[in-house]
């Protein structure tokens, strides 16, 4: 489970799936390169600081007028090294040098959103987590609670458009929209 402005880009011939937080633009350049550079999800994992700093660089070029703000790129996919999903982060706002491999997480990141999720009994971790029946009230929760725009401060919900959800397996990638919110509505 992962909120992100963005919706998941699929990599085509690699297992993967690609998502992310920012700049509209910086999670397609991501995805661009990782669809014609790399033959395996763990290649690409293994590239991601690269291919993130290219399209940082990409979107320079193409914003010159964009203001820095925080982003995230999310890569999702089936290791064949490993022989299970992962998710993989590389996050501007992080002290970490390099991709990160995470399990969950929940943004953006409120006292307001955690104190609901415990409310609704979705504070065990992981282990307890079904995607398919939890997630939806995950994304219900982050839609209820409105947040700073980055830019322009205005209030605003957290998601919008629609709730998708996606699955990797080592056979291959299925997505399917679970809820539309109205085009009023969204984020």
């Amino acid at each position: 489970m992962f909120g992100t402005a963005q919706k998941v880009r699929i990599l085509g011939h690699l297992p993967a799936v690609v998502s992310g937080r920012g700049p509209s633009e910086l999670p397609e350049y991501f995805a661009d390169r990782a669809r014609w550079r790399f033959v395996s999800f763990d290649e690409a994992v293994s590239n991601m600081h690269e291919t993130y700093t290219i399209a940082l660089a990409q979107f320079g070029t193409a914003n010159p007028q964009a203001r820095a703000r925080p982003n995230l790129i999310l890569m999702a996919g089936w290791s064949e090294e490993r022989g299970r999903p992962e998710c993989w982060v590389m996050d501007s706002g992080s002290e970490a040098a390099g991709p990160q491999q995470i399990m969950n997480t929940c943004a953006p990141l409120s006292p307001e959103l955690i104190g609901r999720l415990v409310a609704m009994g979705l504070s065990g971790g992981m282990a307890s987590f079904d995607p398919s029946r939890d997630g939806l009230r995950v994304m219900r929760a982050q839609r209820d609670l409105r947040f700073p725009h980055p830019v322009s401060g205005e209030k605003q919900p957290a998601l919008g458009g629609f709730c998708q959800h996606t699955v990797i397996t080592a056979d291959g990638i299925t997505t399917r929209i679970v809820e539309r919110w109205p085009a009023a509505q969204a984020a």
